[in-house]
């Protein structure tokens, strides 16, 4: 069972959100204007996107020690779980649902690794497989986005097709095709449309609203 974080687990962003609170903040937040400024109409172009976001995430860590870096990631991580409205439980619900069946559960994310990994650890899922990008410092290791998924899961011995792929995004084609259940969560009609086009009858859309509280994020 595959399940994307942003978008299915997790409202927003979560390293998006790193970079606007934590690393575009004092001096570097004009250069971090004039950036966003730049690259609006590239990031328009949907094959454009991963190099835009590359570029932002890069001008955002450079210069940042990798250990350091690492901890304010774990910190962010820790906190953005916690944080209220965040999280999407019936997602989280979800996950349960397949380990109490016995499943193998992976989250597959173009999110940073140390940051998934502390969000999903605060939100009661330290025990579930993940599969994300990596940084080292500044420095692009892994841009786990895309197609890319495929290959990673590959690398941890998991080869399609699987029984079920959950995301919030097309850009997770790649995921959704080789799954014989593929589940588009909360998408507007548009892009339900076009993925209907690409998937035809298997594809399954769900919406997931609510959140959860403390006494959900405990694994009793």
């Amino acid at each position: 069972m595959l399940f994307d974080l942003d978008g299915v687990l997790l409202r927003g962003d979560a390293f998006g959100l790193f970079l606007r609170r934590t690393a575009f903040v004092g001096a570097r937040l004009p250069l971090a204007v004039v950036l966003l400024v730049l690259l609006a109409p590239i990031a328009t172009v949907p094959p454009l996107r991963p190099w835009a976001a590359r570029w932002v995430s890069r001008i955002g860590l450079v210069g940042r020690d990798a250990d350091e870096l690492r901890t304010e990631l774990e910190r962010f991580g820790a906190a953005l779980g916690a944080e209220r409205g965040r999280v999407i439980g019936p997602g989280v619900r979800m996950i349960r649902t397949h380990l109490a069946a016995g499943d193998r559960v992976i989250v597959v994310t173009a999110c940073e690794h140390t940051l998934a990994r502390s969000v999903l650890d605060a939100i009661g899922l330290a025990g579930v497989e993940l599969v994300a990008s990596r940084i080292h410092g500044s420095r692009l290791i892994v841009h786990n986005h895309g197609a890319t998924k495929v290959v990673q899961l590959a690398a941890q011995g998991v080869t399609p097709p699987w029984r079920v792929a959950y995301s919030d995004s097309l850009s997770d084609l790649p995921i959704l095709r080789a799954a014989e259940q593929p589940v588009l969560v909360n998408a507007n009609a548009r892009r339900v449309g076009r993925a209907r086009r690409l998937l035809g009858a298997r594809l399954t859309t769900v919406t997931w609203t609510g959140g959860h509280g403390p006494a959900e994020r405990s694994d009793t």
